[in-house]
């Protein structure tokens, strides 16, 4: 049986800051897209694909095969689908999944003859979905019973709030629920809104056209705004009582961290390499607020932390048939055990500081010490027009998740110096949680759409 994480994560009015426990943070150090609609449609397995700016992405050596500039961009659609313990919902975006130009400077002269150059920007992950949840808890699981062991560790609001709910009484300085409480629902309302997303400026170079070398520096980009809405209802002396309490959230950030990669031909039409990818280390600031019953101002939170992701490793083969296709295949190895907070503490109010150090804890305690991710795809060539299709399977990150699995397809036209490719990607993915001490279990399966076009200019 999967062990959840249960550790008491309300942080003052950042009550959801981390809800769906250390889950959110995990999500910050993931990436699956790679900025090309040919790179997604092959599966994302373009670590040692030729001349094609996705592989950039996975492994920089790449860069060194383009023989002519490029130019491209990629705009996309997700339509994102939840369910969360049998509620479906839904929410759809527009953004930008890359876009990049990359120059080449020819020095057929010398054993290096390529020396190469790119910049670009890559969407690693998009955050924006909608869910909720309802039903029916055991009265051990209210969030009611939750909020009054707040208010009897007198955090700052929940007092106020228990002082004034008709429901709640005082005997002996300890607040508790009156005979003839009965509760009836509970729902949560989730939004969550932003991205991570990578600028990056990378280096490439040939050896006589037999081997690569490749570095990249990149600056990442991190946003998140998530607003939590928990509405409880129950009966009290036959009147309905509402309970409703409202958290928001805000992080934002900077990380910055760097790949290195090589390539090498050992038969003219298999390509094969390695990778490696550092952790990006992130330096994060943190707003929150929240209310209860929209008359009760809970504290707000402002503090900063940083955080390192994973290390990655991976094993890029690349093999052309006759120029008519070619079938790419990565294995990439992703140290989640890594993953790792850390912060001025000192400038923390103490229930900040416990629950840094309780997600950090579980982190090294739960997550998978190395996933190993997988994917392949393949692509078709009939004169100018191209045919693709992938797939990937990457493993849970934590023991609260469940791996993604990933299917994909497209097409793609040339003419002269341009081109244009669209790509489907559709992957299903599931998480269990608790959104705070003794509530309910809660398994939400998330389902993506993506439909993405590049269009893309040599020179």
């Amino acid at each position: 049986m999967k062990r959840i994480f249960t550790t008491l994560l309300f942080v003052n009015a950042a009550g959801l800051l981390f809800a769906q426990t250390a889950n959110e943070i995990v999500k910050f150090s993931q990436r699956s897209n790679y900025g090309t609609s040919r790179g997604v449609a092959m599966g994302g397995a373009v670590g040692a694909l030729s001349s094609e700016y996705a592989s950039v992405n996975v492994n920089p050596a790449a860069l060194g095969t383009f023989r002519m500039g490029q130019v491209l961009l990629t705009p996309e659609v997700d339509i994102n689908k939840t369910n969360s313990n049998g509620e479906p919902d839904s929410r759809n975006s527009f953004v930008i999944n890359g876009a990049s130009i990359a120059y080449s400077f020819d020095n057929s002269n010398g054993n290096f003859n390529r020396f190469n150059l790119s910049f670009g920007y890559n969407l690693h992950t998009n955050f924006n979905a909608y869910y909720s949840i309802q039903g029916t808890p055991q009265s051990n699981e209210s969030l009611t019973e939750y909020m009054i062991g707040r208010a009897n560790e007198h955090y700052a609001g929940y007092d106020a709030w228990a002082r004034t709910a008709l429901f709640i009484d005082r005997v002996n300085n300890v607040f508790g629920i009156r005979p003839g409480y009965a509760l009836q629902s509970q729902q949560q309302r989730i939004t969550a809104i932003g991205h991570t997303g990578e600028y990056s400026l990378a280096f490439g170079t040939s050896y006589l056209d037999k081997l690569y070398l490749g570095v990249s520096a990149g600056l990442s980009d991190l946003r998140y705004e998530r607003r939590d809405a928990y509405d409880e209802t129950a009966s009290f002396n036959n009147a309905e009582q509402n309970t409703l309490y409202e958290t928001a959230s805000f992080i934002d950030g900077r990380g910055i961290g760097a790949r290195l990669g090589l390539l090498y031909t050992p038969l003219e039409n298999l390509m094969v390499g390695i990778a490696v990818q550092s952790p990006v280390f992130y330096s994060l600031s943190v707003r929150t607020n929240g209310g209860i019953n929209v008359s009760t101002v809970l504290d707000d939170d402002n503090y900063d932390f940083t955080l390192r992701t994973p290390w990655s490793f991976s094993f890029n083969v690349a093999y052309t048939l006759n120029t008519v296709a070619v079938f790419s295949c990565d294995l990439e190895a992703v140290t989640n055990n890594l993953i790792k907070l850390d912060g001025d503490f000192s400038d923390m109010t103490p229930a900040v500081t416990d629950n840094l150090h309780a997600i950090d804890d579980y982190l090294l305690s739960d997550a998978t010490n190395v996933a190993m991710n997988f994917r392949v795809g393949g692509e078709v060539r009939m004169k100018d027009f191209f045919i693709r299709g992938g797939f990937a399977y990457l493993s849970a990150p934590t023991s609260s998740f469940k791996g993604v699995i990933a299917g994909s397809g497209g097409i793609g036209y040339r003419f002269g110096f341009a081109s244009v490719d669209a790509a489907y990607r559709y992957s299903t993915a599931s998480e269990e949680y608790h959104t705070y001490t003794n509530s309910p279990l809660i398994t939400t399966d998330y389902l993506k759409h993506q439909i993405m076009l590049t269009i893309s200019y040599r020179f």
